[in-house]
């Protein structure tokens, strides 16, 4: 999907792993997609003991208040090519974005 980058600027979430896992999780709760579940749910068994706990106690909450209250619109229908002139953190606030959180370990 081609909002799947943007998403990783808009949310602050690496290109790693664990990032890509937690932005599953946060496409599961925005589209209810069965892909991003399946991905979601597989994905998480690569992770070690100190991700998993990251994952349940920070990422999986903030993708659920993220992908939940963001009903101002939905991620998917954003025209992002139209906002690359706009500054990230008034384009977070205009779609109600919150920056995903960083784990102590990191």
């Amino acid at each position: 999907n081609k909002c799947h980058d943007f998403w990783h600027t808009l949310t602050g979430l690496p290109p790693t792993v664990p990032g890509e896992i937690a932005l599953k999780w946060l496409e599961l709760f925005q589209t209810n997609l069965p892909v991003a579940a399946l991905s979601a749910t597989v994905g998480t068994l690569r992770l070690n003991d100190d991700e998993k706990h990251d994952l349940f106690t920070l990422y999986i909450p903030w993708a659920i208040r993220v992908g939940t209250q963001t009903s101002k619109v939905h991620l998917m229908n954003v025209y992002y090519e139209r906002e690359f002139e706009c500054n990230l953190e008034e384009l977070r606030e205009r779609l109600g974005i919150e920056v995903a959180p960083t784990p102590s370990s990191s």
